[in-house]
């Protein structure tokens, strides 16, 4: 049994590469909520990424949404809002976007909910 679905959206980092983050996260993905929220998306997480163990940046932002199911996630896809959603993609980066999905299988709690649950539990 599977607790939903990942997705998660990767842009690539470079010399060349260009990506406006305040446009991202005041514009863009408040589209992606408005338009796919009724598909099953859940959140979104958007992460600066930094440089990888061995030095090297492949990856400039990620994406992390968090949706119902793997279905939902085609089902938005194939909607005509992918045509909205995607074609935004110029206004704030140069480079495509690797995207990636799959069932979640595992997780743990965070630390602060953990605690608070315990205390309770005392």
């Amino acid at each position: 049994m599977t607790q939903g679905c990942s997705a998660m959206v990767v842009y690539p980092a470079g010399a060349d590469a260009k990506f406006d983050m305040a446009y991202y996260l005041k514009k863009h993905m408040p589209l992606v909520a408005e338009h796919w929220t009724k598909f099953g998306l859940n959140d979104w997480k958007v992460v600066d990424l930094g440089d990888s163990p061995d030095g090297s940046k492949p990856y400039s932002v990620a994406a992390i949404l968090t949706w119902d199911s793997v279905d939902g996630v085609k089902k938005a896809l194939a909607d005509e809002s992918a045509k909205i959603v995607m074609g935004d993609v110029e206004n704030f980066s140069n480079k495509s976007p690797t995207f990636l999905m799959g069932d979640i299988v595992g997780s743990s709690m965070s630390r602060s909910w953990l605690s608070s649950f315990q205390e309770t539990q005392e």
